[in-house]
């Protein structure tokens, strides 16, 4: 994950001096938890469409038809979206007072509109609450409506730093720390990791090119694929080097290989000797790799070590 603080962020590298993946700390930042290059940033038209919901609710204004559309979506980094609430007449047009002057409405970014009577607050927790009053001086506000949820998987914001859709956040195996899921792009997801005290240790991305991530925290591995699934688990001290074990289901071997310094390939075979699949690092360029296979994931540092965990 990302560039990392001082002290308990000093975790995440590879294994490449070590004997076999523990619980201690690593040391700074490995190649898989470094900042990406480029991001794409924000939603596709297909993620706002999915994550917009629309209800009529009445107006308390005394016109006959009257009624106000409140929209719940995700707020954006930037410009008008997010929830809003519009005054309109029974045919929905904008409803006008004075002939032709439209009353408005309110928005994430103007949550007051004194003209309309229309009031928004809560904005920030997906629900934004409606308040109404007529538009005469000396009345006080109600509150008169919730918004509807957002569909499942729609986040109250859109973007998080560094670009993306957010999807969800899963806590991770060490019982404190958590990871957000962002969408990138098609078959492209980013988790960033985050002690309980809210600071960040960085992201790990996962990508049509390479569609398994993972990273290693004192001990505790991060994995993620490129369909936005995400698992951690706490690592146990494994045998390094060429050899065979089999893997945390009980039924998959892993064979690993020395192809050179700190180079390893490690395939993965099913009781029948089938090829499952295979993973390859090199401390020259790939520090640590990731697969899945089924529910079982299994991550190769550049010590020849493996560590798998059985997703459940």
């Amino acid at each position: 994950m990302s560039a990392l603080l001082p002290h308990r962020r000093t975790a995440l590298r590879t294994l490449a001096a070590c004997a076999a993946v523990t619980a201690t700390v690593l040391g700074p930042a490995s190649a898989a938890f470094a900042g990406s290059a480029a991001r794409t940033a924000g939603p596709t038209p297909a993620d706002i469409a999915r994550c917009t919901v629309t209800e009529k609710v009445y107006s308390v204004l005394p016109i006959e038809g009257a009624y106000v559309e409140i929209t719940n979506r995700p707020i954006p980094k930037n410009g008008p979206e997010g929830p809003q609430a519009v005054l309109k007449d029974k045919d929905g047009d904008l409803l006008t007072r004075d002939g032709d002057i439209p009353y408005g409405g309110v928005n994430y970014n103007h949550p007051l509109n004194e003209e309309a009577g229309l009031k928004l607050t809560d904005l920030d927790s997906g629900r934004a609450q409606l308040w109404q009053r007529r538009p005469s001086g000396g009345v006080a506000f109600d509150r008169t409506h919730t918004f509807p949820a957002l569909p499942k998987g729609c986040p109250a914001r859109w973007e998080a730093e560094g670009g993306g859709t957010y999807v969800r956040t899963a806590k991770l195996a060490d019982g404190g720390s958590i990871a957000k899921i962002y969408r990138m792009g098609p078959a492209h997801y980013r988790a960033d990791g985050f002690f309980d005290d809210g600071q960040s240790f960085g992201s790990i991305e996962a990508t049509p090119a390479e569609p398994y991530d993972a990273g290693n925290l004192n001990g505790m591995i991060i994995a993620l694929s490129s369909k936005g699934e995400v698992a951690s688990w706490i690592a146990k001290v494994r045998p390094s080097g060429p050899h065979n074990e089999t893997l945390a289901d009980g039924k998959t071997v892993v064979q690993v290989t020395e192809l050179g310094d700190q180079h390893y390939r490690a395939v993965l075979v099913d009781k029948d000797g089938r090829t499952l699949g295979t993973m390859e690092v090199d401390g020259e360029r790939k520090f640590r790799s990731a697969i899945k296979v089924g529910s079982l994931w299994a991550v190769l540092e550049t010590n020849g070590s493996v560590t798998s965990h059985v997703a459940r």
